[in-house]
């Protein structure tokens, strides 16, 4: 796949790249958005839908947030630390920003959005507050980040439980910024406050609380093995969509969920059928 590197800037300083590969005629481009410890280039998932929608005559533009990588160091004017250790939710929001701008610059104003885990609720939370600047979108394999839900959950709620009093109190002694090692929802090195921003802010980030806000048309994918053996926040998610977008959604025939058979949260081994998936509701 040819193609360039690219690059922007956001509004609070941070420099962030990407790859694009634009079509000529190119009529849409899809912004493709990798989730946590991750970037641009290195998931083969977003890589093999990328490969997709370019084979269709889409314009495809693979980026990087904030919080790509686990930790790294801002390379534009403003001196800062970045990375999925120390990123807030809210605050990437500036990085779609900024990468729709990049877009709208060069006179394309047709713009889908795609995410995967983190990267679609970052995704989610964009599209609903920007309903007017995305034609489509595809969340794959979100997480729920619900305090409740995570300090319920049957096998690991006890250790969530431990992390979340520990990030508190860390936060509360003027120490948002020390490193935590944790091993729920996912084990990885994390500042305090950025995990109680992600796990212990309520149903803030919580696509099921906010699910009837979203007012652009929108694909829900998730792995069969996810949403029945995963942990609390990925647990029959399917369903609880499904029934909220049902009763509470204005027009839920916008809103589709589809589970794709045999299919982790990678979707190792089922990567076919999520694209075909895709090829079906996007054409």
């Amino acid at each position: 796949m040819l193609g360039s590197l690219v690059q922007t800037t956001t509004s609070d300083g941070v420099q962030l790249h990407g790859f694009m590969a634009l079509p000529e005629p190119c009529d849409e481009v899809w912004i493709l958005v990798h989730g946590v410890n991750s970037n641009f280039y290195s998931s083969s998932l977003l890589d093999e839908i990328a490969r997709f929608f370019a084979s269709r005559g889409f314009g495809i533009l693979l980026v990087n947030t904030r919080g790509h990588d686990i930790l790294s160091f801002n390379s534009g004017p403003t001196p800062m630390r970045v990375g999925s250790q120390i990123e807030t939710i809210s605050s990437c929001q500036q990085d779609l920003d900024a990468w729709f701008s990049f877009l709208n610059s060069q006179e394309i104003h047709q713009v889908s959005l795609l995410g995967h885990s983190l990267g679609a609720l970052k995704c989610c939370l964009w599209v609903i507050e920007n309903p007017k600047r995305v034609k489509r979108w595809i969340a794959v394999s979100p997480p729920r980040l619900n305090t409740k839900l995570l300090l319920a959950d049957p096998e690991r709620g006890s250790v969530f439980q431990e992390h979340l009093r520990d990030a508190v109190e860390l936060c509360a002694a003027g120490n948002p910024d020390r490193v935590m090692k944790v091993r729920f929802p996912l084990p990885m090195l994390i500042c305090a406050s950025t995990y109680v921003d992600k796990y212990g802010s309520g149903d803030k980030y919580d696509y099921i609380a906010l699910a009837n806000s979203i007012h652009v048309p929108s694909l829900w994918t998730f792995g069969q093995l996810e949403v029945e053996m995963g942990s609390s926040n990925f647990k029959n998610v399917h369903r609880v969509l499904s029934e909220v977008i049902s009763t509470t959604t204005e027009t839920p025939s916008n809103q589709n969920v589809r589970v794709i058979a045999n299919a982790d949260h990678s979707y190792g081994g089922a990567r076919r059928s999520l694209i075909q998936c895709i090829r079906e509701w996007v054409e």
